[in-house]
């Protein structure tokens, strides 16, 4: 307990978690069933065909669901600690809803969530391409890679010139880019002194806007299939209707180009990044001195060469990479078709070399590869009961009914863009912030005449702003993962050039608003 104490800021954010506790349960509005009573009746309603829960059953949560978000950001920036504030943001979701019931109702909402398809592919695929990133890595074709670039890369503003170019040519999937070039330039940067913070901002700006911009990234898919669902789009036509957005897709498009103009040094370094630069110039590590650790003890997928003794082959990186992005391409843009096939091929080309035995691969490769990625899954599994308590709360129609107020339709893609950027900034929901509010949106906007695409396009903008904004969204994990270092750090130290992008594009939007 003294140790506990001794850290300050530690005991005031478990200080500030209590009380909120205290005051949810003497305040706050709670299901009138428990939360057995509640499931029976939920599995009678097909909430995917728009059925809601019966009136007499529901509960206005209102600006109570706003409390979650803001208290888990406060504890973030008090602790430093991302899988802390998840559980605990998630268990009081739980008891704000049900109370008494909430450890059995958080046990049971975890494993639910756990067990859908959807998430179960993802938790798979973060373990899956660790083990991926473990073969390149371990294998030595990721250092050969390294050694290769930086034969062609003869400055530091080159190699993050590369980074974006890589990471963006890869973007058909955005964990892939970012794992893939993460793996692969890091080592290079690491040798022209550029800190992991910087490298990390490289790989955050230049992997998710790609991905949202042209009609094969897995963004793009992914709300395609949205608006067809929702009625908006024709089936089969929702790529085509989804690109009609793209030209209003200020956000992604700002970021990339800040991406770009900070590798060239146009856009100086300053704030926490200029402090990161001259600690490595002052003789510092590129690593920086991490609060807590987060992730980068958790993200080392580059120790343990196996290729002691023997040459570093580029064969070695190029071919898992081509096998997972073509296997992954070949199967519909099925990225863990291609980590499964990446992984198959991998092994025999290994074997083969003899790099390893077949044992060593399970074991050095495949088991730790899993290793290196449990703390991102573990994130992303308690993050799963967080985003589906505040949707069953009415976090997204509560916000929605803020922005319903404005019915200019000049101005109402500014409020929507402004409004969630706001939410996004303080617990990222990004796809989950799609199909909780489309729905919604598309007819506010019909209802108000404004124009349907500009108004998506705000949406799709907040949500893609949350992954690169908000200090722990799954984009600013996956960065930190990628390039091993702090997530906390690396957040903190490029989310100054993530404000300049999402005022730009407020005011864009603002402009396009009149405009259009």
């Amino acid at each position: 307990m003294k140790t506990f104490l001794s850290d300050r800021k530690r005991a005031a954010a478990y200080l500030m978690m209590i009380v909120v506790f205290i005051i949810v349960g003497l305040f706050a509005p709670r299901e009138k069933l428990g939360y057995f009573e509640y499931q029976e009746i939920a599995e009678t309603v097909d909430f995917d065909a728009g059925e809601t829960m019966p009136a007499e059953t529901i509960v206005d949560f209102g600006a109570w669901t706003l409390l979650v978000p803001v208290v888990m950001f406060v504890f973030v920036l008090l602790t430093k600690g991302f899988l802390e504030a998840f559980i605990w943001a998630s268990f009081l979701t739980v008891f704000m809803r049900f109370r008494l019931d909430t450890i059995v109702a958080f046990t049971e909402e975890q494993i639910s969530a756990v067990l859908d398809y959807d998430n179960a592919r993802m938790l798979l695929l973060y373990l899956g391409i660790g083990s991926v990133l473990a073969a390149v890595s371990k294998g030595g074709g990721a250092k050969a890679f390294a050694d290769w670039a930086q034969k062609k890369a003869k400055s530091p503003k080159t190699s993050l010139v590369i980074m974006w170019l890589m990471d963006t040519v890869l973007s058909v999937d955005d964990e892939l880019s970012a794992f893939t070039t993460g793996t692969a330039m890091t080592p290079l940067a690491d040798s022209y002194g550029i800190p992991r913070e910087k490298s990390a901002f490289m790989i955050r700006a230049s992997a998710v806007a790609p991905a949202t911009l042209w009609p094969l990234g897995a963004w793009t898919v992914f709300v395609a299939v949205l608006l067809e669902t929702s009625g908006f789009a024709e089936s089969g036509k929702g790529v085509a209707e989804y690109m009609k957005c793209v030209p209003f897709m200020f956000f992604p498009i700002i970021v990339l180009v800040i991406g770009m103009l900070v590798a060239l040094g146009v856009i100086p370094d300053y704030g926490k990044m200029k402090a990161a630069v001259q600690r490595v110039k002052d003789g510092g590590s590129v690593e920086p001195s991490a609060s807590g650790k987060e992730m980068g003890d958790d993200a080392d997928v580059g120790s343990d060469d196996i290729t002691e003794g023997m040459p570093h082959r580029m064969v070695n990186f190029f071919i898992p990479v081509i096998v997972l992005v073509g296997g992954a391409w070949l199967a519909g843009l099925d990225i863990m078709v291609g980590i499964i096939a990446s992984l198959v091929v991998t092994f025999f080309l290994f074997v083969f070399q003899g790099l390893c035995t077949p044992r060593q691969f399970i074991n050095d490769i495949l088991i730790e590869g899993f290793k290196d990625m449990m703390m991102l899954t573990m994130l992303f599994g308690v993050s799963l009961v967080l985003v589906n308590q505040l949707d069953a709360m009415g976090f997204a129609p509560y916000i929605v009914g803020i922005t319903s107020h404005i019915l200019s339709p000049k101005i109402l893609p500014f409020v929507v863009f402004v409004v969630f950027a706001c939410t996004e900034f303080l617990v990222s929901f990004n796809w989950s912030l799609y199909m909780m509010a489309l729905p919604i949106i598309i007819p506010l906007a019909a209802a108000t005449g404004a124009n349907p695409y500009l108004t998506i396009a705000a949406l799709i903008c907040a949500g893609i702003w949350g992954s690169q904004g908000c200090l722990y969204s799954d984009g600013a994990l996956v960065a930190a993962a990628a390039t091993k270092t702090d997530a906390y750090e690396a957040s903190t130290a490029s989310v100054q050039y993530m404000v300049i992008a999402v005022v730009l594009s407020a005011a864009a939007f603002l402009a396009a608003g009149f405009i259009v």
